[in-house]
């Protein structure tokens, strides 16, 4: 029987829901931009549309705008970055000095058995080091595994058009095969933060055990990230965050099997109280080895679903069709009564405390901000991040931006004045879901509207993808392994399906049936005008990105947050194109930091 203890999580020692001060905001002439790239098997034309967002990005870093009184862009802009403003100044200053870097959110199986074969998908564990040392072929400055941006051409590449052909390469090789156990948020803290990151987890008396440590990823911090720079974040996924504890029973959530006796593993249910209020004190695992239970709660043999033990399993379980792989990471302690998922509060206390805990449970100096090689040590308001995940863009956006106007996304003091954290979060820790529907992680199909737009969800049934404007309609998944869509945008350009193609969400079977196409009825795979569904994929998709969002909220001003579903915009000049209305709420942080 699994030994499966209460709160599985590490826990915050800020607490839930705590925003830290950092202090006064410092400056810096360097910026290190790190991006935190999905590569699951969803993700091929997000990143193509992402490799051409960002010749904007890097030529408005090294030659920013000139801006009016109320920042706003001014008539005549400079050609070089050394040009003076003909009107107004400058945003901020050029940055004549940056780093590049990229990193994957595949971090293998936490010691379980799913994503564990490299032989045949070599991009399953990334170890969260940079991707050309991941990848063949990929260009980095001096074999770093990063880009180096130099005006003076001294130490790093000074032609932005080689620069930006570069990175955009970069991007685009962190690939689709990635682990389905998306985890950008640890990735960032392995690569970023971790003491000790490890060189892999393996299941030691049947806890998952960090093994080693990863001096490759260290030398590669070393050289990417400058003790007194400016740093930037970029996290860019259409999943929710899987950031899988590497102790106690973590492995849990990425095994079929359990290790060594090879065994199918069923995922235990939850108490009745979980259903109603995962935070409720009765609400646990039936898995629990519990001598008494917590007091005003009936023992796990007299609870109405753990009572209930399917022939040959040692607790209450799930069967195939509610427990699929795939959807293991959502909702765990309503599903299962033990959260497995590191929280949020982890990642904002690394970008936040000087100190952090190792291996060990030591506190250690942080190394993102410990002083080196005599300089910093860096100040905390040094550290932007950007989210760019799976939520509705009307969601982020400004009033402005609702009733037609260009998209500008809220910062995060705009988002927090307006009221929209309730409608993408909810407030979890007392029970109550997102306001928009559409936010809500549901496997069976929602309904009512978004309390911005008052746009209705679309009914499973609908062969209309346009029937709303935020993620066409919902689905049918009588096989129950996929969630609801938070939103679906116009692919550039629309991808034939081959049959039983990884990536391509309606594809064919293997012998060429589009039967399985047809049951689901999915938005993003019925032409623009209307009809029946094919194995033509029109639009892409993502799920919601609660726990990224969580993090940027928790970030608070140093964060901006954004919707990896674009507006439909087909001007590819068009500052709306694309990812360039994301990376323009970046930049305005971004522009805090630079002197």
């Amino acid at each position: 029987m699994l030994a499966v203890s209460a709160g599985g999580g590490a826990q915050s020692a800020a607490g839930r829901g705590g925003r830290a001060d950092v202090g006064a905001q410092a400056a810096s002439d360097k910026l290190d931009v790190l991006f935190v790239i999905d590569n699951s098997s969803s993700m091929s034309g997000k990143q193509q549309l992402l490799a051409k967002s960002l010749p904007q990005f890097v030529s408005r870093l090294t030659n920013p705008p000139c801006v009016d009184a109320q920042g706003k862009p001014t008539a005549s802009q400079p050609a070089e970055p050394s040009a003076a403003c003909a009107s107004g100044g400058r945003q901020f200053k050029p940055i004549a000095d940056i780093h590049f870097g990229a990193i994957s959110t595949s971090l293998g199986s936490h010691g379980g058995d799913i994503c564990t074969n490299q032989n045949v998908l070599r991009e399953q564990d990334d170890q969260a080091q940079l991707i050309p040392s991941k990848r063949t072929g990929v260009a980095s400055y001096q074999d770093s595994g990063f880009l180096a941006f130099d005006a003076t051409g001294n130490a790093g590449e000074r032609n932005l058009v080689t620069l930006t052909d570069s990175l955009s390469a970069m991007i685009s090789a962190t690939g689709e095969q990635g682990c389905g156990y998306e985890a950008p948020l640890e990735a960032m803290y392995r690569f970023l933060v971790d003491p000790e990151p490890p060189l892999s987890v393996a299941v030691v008396d049947q806890a998952s055990t960090p093994m080693g440590s990863n001096d490759v990823l260290l030398e590669q911090r070393r050289r990417f990230l400058r003790p007194d720079s400016s740093l930037a974040i970029v996290i860019f996924s259409d999943e929710n965050d899987c950031s899988i504890v590497d102790s106690g029973l973590g492995w849990l959530v990425a095994s079929a099997a359990s290790p060594g006796a090879g065994s199918p593993i069923a995922m235990p249910r939850a108490t009745s109280a979980c259903e109603t209020n995962p935070n409720d004190e009765c609400c646990r695992s039936c898995a629990e080895q519990e001598t008494s239970p917590p007091a005003g709660c009936v023992t796990l043999a007299q609870d109405s679903v753990c009572s209930v033990v399917p022939a040959g399993q040692a607790y209450a379980s799930y069967d195939s069709l509610n427990d699929r792989l795939n959807l293991r990471c959502f909702q765990q302690q309503r599903r299962f009564g033990f959260d497995f998922l590191q929280p949020v509060e982890r990642y904002s206390n690394a970008l936040t405390q000087p100190k952090v805990e190792n291996r060990a449970g030591i506190l250690v100096d942080n190394p993102l901000f410990a002083a080196r090689d005599g300089k910093g040590p860096r100040s905390a308001t040094l550290v932007s991040v950007s989210v760019i995940v799976g939520a509705p863009w009307q969601d982020l956006a400004t009033t402005a931006s609702l009733s037609g106007g260009p998209l500008e996304y809220l910062d995060s003091s705009g988002l927090e004045s307006a009221g929209r954290w309730p409608l993408l979060l909810g407030d979890e820790k007392n029970g109550v879901p997102p306001s928009d529907p559409f936010m809500i992680e549901s496997v069976d199909p929602r309904s009512g509207q978004n309390p911005l737009t008052m746009t209705a969800v679309a009914p499973a049934t609908s062969t209309n993808p346009q029937e709303n404007p935020i993620n066409g309609h919902e689905k049918n998944d009588p096989g129950r392994y996929d969630l609801q869509l938070a939103c679906i945008f116009a692919l550039p350009t629309p991808i034939d399906c081959a049959p039983a193609e990884i990536g391509c969400d309606c594809a064919p079977d293997k012998s060429g049936q589009l039967s399985d196409v047809i049951t689901e009825n999915s938005p993003l795979c019925q032409p623009p005008s209307g009809g029946p569904p094919g194995s033509m994929q029109y639009y892409g998709k993502a799920y919601p990105g609660t726990r990224e969002l969580g993090f940027a909220r928790l970030m608070g001003d140093r964060a901006v947050a954004a919707s990896i579903c674009t507006k439909p915009v087909n001007d590819a000049t068009s500052p709306d194109y694309g990812y360039g209305p994301a990376f323009e709420a970046l930049l305005g942080r971004i522009a805090q930091t630079i002197k």
